[in-house]
């Protein structure tokens, strides 16, 4: 089912980077030269946690002797104001892809870190205190590159934490003996890593999935039943034309896969996010690549993954519109962040759908200016507030952007 997509344009100028308006809408931005971008934000009982790219900058007066892209954290108040900031890794490069608030108010965080003498990538997390001491962090290593896309906080049968899984990415090569068994060296393959409360790695091989062509998760959750339920895309049929196609992976506790299905169409589909309900998956995506005129799709899968979709919908416009990242909102409703426009020109959205997966009319908002814009994550408190982090690119120089507002 095709939709058309009506939108009210907010412009919002470089010159006036930060506001608080009359019915409460924040934007702030966060960030010095270079590029800092945030890509997960998590609420806590007293601000945000924003993890993603920060740039440390070092000075000698107004001379700039050196910049470095690290994986940090910025805490801010429910206003947006910075608390406090913390750049990590140490003398590694990277970035965090997910933050989430621990049951003490502290945080935790995943992402991946280069080494810039071997530029060799490996997983990275971290945990701080929620007044930003003691941070402790630990990276991952394997033959090969690995990158972090999601992060949860396990607990056992009574509910106390127990540690974290990660998941990610891999691309070490494992013997292909069919078209359907093992990974091509320099292809992506789903990685899931254990660790406990002391980041000590429970696998020493920790499970690793996939085909022979790409395949990668982009989001990780508890399955109603036990185990995990993972979302993602896979080329496991891309001889047959189909180059990327939606995939749903279970796995049981330690991470093994029980079962998976793929559904795909003519277009190439990207998952980007999902929600657990009580009767299936609701999964959110584009269709077509980044560089092309995208839409997005909204699937609903049921518990039973070899079952047909409940629905399929697409949500379309005269440009391009792609999303990143959806959450849960109200009782029955879902919020869904990404950009529409070009590559070139781009401004940051974000919009309401119904439990059938339909616009709900009048719950949309396009912020930006000139250069690019995007949300790469939303997150709904108890009030009904939508914030939004992403990117504000102007120039060479990106900054990261905070969006809190209510329909």
């Amino acid at each position: 089912m095709k939709r058309k997509f009506s939108v009210l344009i907010i412009l919002v100028f470089l010159s006036a980077c930060e506001r608080t308006t009359d019915n409460g809408e924040i934007l702030k931005f966060y960030g010095d030269i270079k590029e800092d971008i945030g890509y997960s934000v998590a609420i806590a009982g007293d601000g945000y946690y924003i993890g993603g790219q920060l740039t440390e900058i070092t000075r000698n007066g107004s001379q700039i002797v050196s910049s470095s892209k690290k994986p940090g954290i910025i805490k801010t108040g429910f206003d947006g104001n910075t608390v406090w900031k913390k750049y990590l890794g140490g003398r590694l490069e990277g970035s965090l892809s997910k933050v989430i608030v621990l049951s003490d108010g502290s945080v935790a965080a995943a992402g991946q870190v280069t080494d810039t003498i071997t530029l060799k990538t490996d997983v990275f997390f971290a945990k701080i205190n929620s007044d930003g001491t003691n941070p402790v962090w630990k990276t991952y290593s394997a033959t090969g590159n690995l990158a972090s896309k999601d992060l949860l906080q396990t607990f056992d049968g009574s509910l106390n934490p127990t540690g974290f899984i990660i998941l990610g990415t891999t691309d070490v090569g494992r013997t292909v003996t069919s078209e359907s068994v093992g990974n091509k060296e320099g292809k992506l393959d789903i990685l899931l890593l254990r660790i406990d409360n002391t980041l000590h790695q429970l696998d020493p091989d920790p499970p690793v999935w996939g085909f022979p062509e790409n395949d990668e998760g982009v989001s990780i959750k508890a399955a109603p039943d036990g185990g995990y339920i993972i979302t993602g895309s896979t080329e496991r049929y891309k001889t047959e034309g189909n180059k990327h196609d939606l995939l749903m992976l279970k796995t049981n506790n330690l991470g093994s896969e029980t079962g998976y299905q793929i559904i795909g169409g003519a277009d190439d589909e990207y998952a980007t996010d999902f929600e657990v309900l009580n009767d299936g998956y609701v999964v959110v995506g584009n269709l077509g690549a980044t560089g092309e005129t995208q839409s997005v799709f909204v699937k609903k899968i049921s518990l039973a993954l070899d079952s047909l979709p409940l629905f399929s919908n697409s949500i379309v416009q005269s440009s391009s519109l792609s999303v990143n990242a959806m959450s849960k909102y109200k009782l029955s409703s879902f919020v869904l962040a990404g950009q529409t426009g070009t590559t070139s020109q781009s401004k940051m959205l974000i919009f309401a759908i119904d439990a059938g997966g339909n616009l709900i009319e009048g719950k949309e908002k396009i912020s930006g200016s000139t250069g690019v814009q995007a949300a790469y994550d939303v997150v709904t408190d108890n009030d009904n507030n939508i914030i939004a982090i992403g990117k504000n690119t102007s120039g060479s120089n990106s900054m990261i952007s905070l969006l809190k507002f209510s329909f």
